[in-house]
């Protein structure tokens, strides 16, 4: 029995709603009703009823309940205390995609960290379906998403159907990166016309099943019928570096990074927006660990997003 569920029967007593039980749990009123009616499969009793004063318990769902709140709590308690170790032991899980800042990011902070004391820090590199994937498992605790704006709803639904919490880090626009030796780097005013002539790099997992391709995707793949399909982050550099009339859609880079591969990145007019998400198991409370690398990730988002580099 997912234990989730019990989290999920709590705080639909507390709320006397499904509706708003949902919302505070950052989950969809249907994925909530479907979690609440898989739970009572598993008992093989109704644990609420509909009256007019709300959702309320029956009597074999205040029983049910009260055993709930005590395992729950002890699991909170558990966390808590394995949380409170990371000072010592310096545990870190974290799954990403293959965005230059949040690497960045990792660097930075795994090199913080005290050599003196035992350390244990997990970091899987991949593409956003497989992040959810691993999160959902408990393979990694903490991880980070993006997504195509036109295929956010279908991100979210994903996250609420797994029993993940999430939080938006950022949203942009994604920018064109090249070498500085690239016919269009120095070219005052660009539109995603003027690449049909030139190569795309791009990830080869980087996909979205089930999602109807988007009319801005559609438009893309008609502009542009020369690409290259990379499953390794450091090999796109080498590519963008190496022929410069390939070019890849990026969001923004640090500076000095587009300075020691000898990139350029422009803004293009009406180019296709992402998001960037934050995610973990539903009900999960950051270490400080966590905290601390949240605080050098915010420092490298700003960085970029406040960036002159164009």
């Amino acid at each position: 029995m997912n234990t989730l569920y019990f989290k999920y029967a709590l705080e639909v007593e507390k709320t006397a709603s499904i509706t708003r039980a949902a919302d505070n749990l950052f989950m969809t009123q249907p994925t909530l009703s479907k979690s609440i009616k898989d739970l009572e499969a598993c008992l093989g009793f109704a644990v609420f009823r509909r009256t007019s004063k709300g959702v309320v318990p029956t009597q074999k769902g205040q029983v049910f309940l009260e055993h709930a709140r005590k395992i729950v709590a002890q699991m909170e308690r558990m966390e808590l205390s394995l949380q409170s170790k990371d000072s010592v032991n310096q545990v870190f899980s974290l799954a990403i995609p293959r965005v230059d800042y949040i690497s960045q990011a990792v660097v930075n902070f795994l090199c913080e960290f005290d050599n003196s004391l035992e350390m244990e820090l997990d970091i899987l590199e991949t593409n956003s379906l497989n992040v959810i994937e691993k999160v959902a498992a408990g393979d990694f605790v903490l991880g980070i998403i993006r997504c195509h704006v036109e295929d956010e709803d279908y991100f979210l639904k994903s996250l609420t159907e797994n029993g993940l919490q999430y939080e938006n880090l950022w949203q942009s626009h994604y920018v064109a990166l090249m070498s500085q030796n690239h016919p269009l780097a120095r070219q005052p005013k660009l539109t995603e016309e003027d690449f049909s002539f030139y190569i795309e790099v791009a990830f080869g997992d980087d996909y979205v099943p089930y999602v109807r391709v988007s009319n801005h995707n559609r438009a893309a793949e008609q502009l542009n019928n020369k690409r290259i399909l990379v499953y390794d982050r450091a090999m796109q550099f080498d590519l963008l570096k190496a022929n410069p009339l390939s070019y890849m859609w990026v969001s923004p880079l640090p500076k000095e990074m587009l300075e020691q591969n000898g990139l350029a990145q422009r803004r293009i007019k009406n180019s296709c927006e992402f998001k960037d998400f934050l995610i973990s198991r539903s009900g999960y409370r950051y270490s400080k660990l966590d905290r601390d690398f949240i605080n050098e990730l915010t420092l490298h988002r700003n960085e970029v997003a406040y960036a002159d580099s164009f």
